[in-house]
């Protein structure tokens, strides 16, 4: 198990960070880019930013764990958050 993450910084740390930016993201989104947009790409406009950094911050607090198989789950967190943001990018600049 290992304590701390990028930086050097414990993962608790970077969890709080990350936790901190979703909540902001809640409240400040881009309204300009979801005016006339479809359910799917207004949910990914919407939500895909802060659900992204929510999964990081779920991430890295399950990294924090002795068992092997919840630290395990942190990458399908990752990967959560991976889709979720490539998600954000294209309802953002690609599909309009």
């Amino acid at each position: 198990m290992a304590e701390r993450g990028w930086l050097g910084l414990p993962y608790i740390a970077w969890a709080a960070i990350c936790l901190g930016v979703a909540t902001i993201w809640v409240f400040l989104w881009p309204h300009e880019r979801a005016g006339g947009a479809g359910p799917l790409r207004y949910f990914l406009i919407r939500w895909g930013h802060a659900l992204t950094w929510a999964l990081l911050g779920l991430l890295c607090l399950l990294k924090l764990s002795s068992r092997p198989e919840i630290a395990g789950a942190a990458n399908f967190a990752g990967l959560g958050a991976l889709a979720f943001y490539l998600g954000f990018l294209a309802a953002s600049f690609v599909f309009r």
